[in-house]
């Protein structure tokens, strides 16, 4: 971020939806001047008075929110935004409030739309529309968009969502690098299909989500409706239809393994801002860490690889905080874990102490 105030990004700080790599840059923006650092906190206040209620009615709470913005008073340091409107306007729109109240507006826009009427394991976030044929999103970061055909979807960290050529008018298929949430609007003559790693997720009618990264075999979870997964190897066509709490995972040789009555909502940790691990290997905890926190994780005992960790872990936690997680989770088989810089390096080490219990707000369930 450079001084120039990024509204959008500073509401997703002050809500929790940031990724770790924006978080730093909005931390360091304000940590830059006072007058950022004044805005940021004055933000902060306004995002806390705002409440976090259950649900919200957009037009009450602008009712509500209007009569402050007209008695919002500059906060020191003040900086001046210049309009590039020339009229007149009301006096609580002068050039010394206007960046206060900018700021409340999309602090506004902001809640009105996270908490909307998307249901259980729906994302949270700016909903956005895609005006390109092409969504990415970078380390640590996640969007929640819409689709033309009225479907939505969360893109999770380092991931690509292409639409096909035609989209919205001769098909409804998308191709997917990554890991994305999607609340399809069913259309019974025009399937939506989600092209993810050499298999095909077929809407009929739910919301599901596709997670599939490079070199890591394809996973699709259901929460709701009807989704056919289906892998056409050119010989054979492997198919399998899925339910609410089912979870397909097809491996990079292609082998297809249907699981049934899973807790599904575990999965979707990562679109409430968590880091779900359930059983996980230490190598997907590891490349599960660098794409939210942009680090590059390396572990040194090959034998570690294969440690399995249970615990659920908040997104906006430091990265210290979760290491010392892990750590104290796994003290058992001697497990350390260290950064310098960007780099994490995780080897055999002696125990934590006992005293260096982690913090009941990360929930850690388990270790092994």
């Amino acid at each position: 971020m450079t001084d120039h105030f990024d509204w959008d990004r500073l509401a997703r700080y002050v809500s929790g939806e940031s990724g770790a790599t924006e978080r730093a840059d909005v931390e360091r923006w304000a940590a830059s001047s006072d007058a950022n650092r004044a805005m940021l906190e004055s933000l902060k206040r306004r995002w806390n008075l705002a409440g976090d209620g259950a649900s919200w009615d957009v037009d009450a709470a602008w009712t509500r929110l209007a009569p402050q913005l007209r008695d919002i008073r500059p906060e020191r340091p003040v900086v001046e935004l210049r309009s590039r409107v020339a009229a007149s306007r009301p006096s609580w729109l002068q050039p010394a409030r206007y960046g206060l109240v900018a700021a409340a507006a999309v602090l506004l826009i902001t809640v009105a739309v996270r908490m909307s009427n998307v249901e259980t394991a729906a994302p949270t976030g700016d909903v956005m529309s895609l005006t390109s044929t092409e969504m990415r999103t970078g380390i640590g970061e996640q969007r929640t968009f819409g689709l033309d055909d009225g479907s939505q979807v969360v893109l999770g960290a380092a991931s690509n969502l292409r639409l096909a050529e035609g989209f919205g008018a001769t098909n409804r298929e998308v191709f997917l690098e990554g890991q994305a949430f999607l609340r399809v609007r069913h259309d019974s003559t025009r399937p939506f299909v989600v092209n993810a790693g050499g298999t095909r997720a077929i809407d009929l009618g739910t919301a599901f989500e596709v997670r599939a990264y490079p070199n890591e075999g394809v996973r699709v979870a259901v929460t709701e409706g009807v989704v056919e997964v289906r892998r056409d190897t050119g010989m054979v066509v492997d198919s399998a239809v899925l339910r609410p709490g089912d979870v397909a995972e097809v491996s990079t040789t292609g082998e297809t393994v249907v699981k049934r009555q899973v807790d599904v909502e575990r999965l979707m940790g990562w679109t409430r801002g968590e880091l779900v691990f359930q059983d996980a290997t230490l190598s997907e905890v590891a490349r599960d860490l660098e794409r939210w926190f942009d680090v590059q994780v390396r572990i040194e005992d090959a034998a570690l690889r294969t440690l399995h960790l249970t615990a659920n872990l908040r997104i906006s936690d430091s990265l210290d905080a979760i290491l010392e997680v892990i750590e104290t989770t796994l003290s058992s088989p001697g497990v350390r874990a260290t950064r310098a810089g960007s780099v994490v390096t995780i080897r055999r080490g002696p125990p934590v102490s006992p005293t260096a219990a982690p913090s009941a707000s990360r929930r850690v369930e388990a270790g092994a």
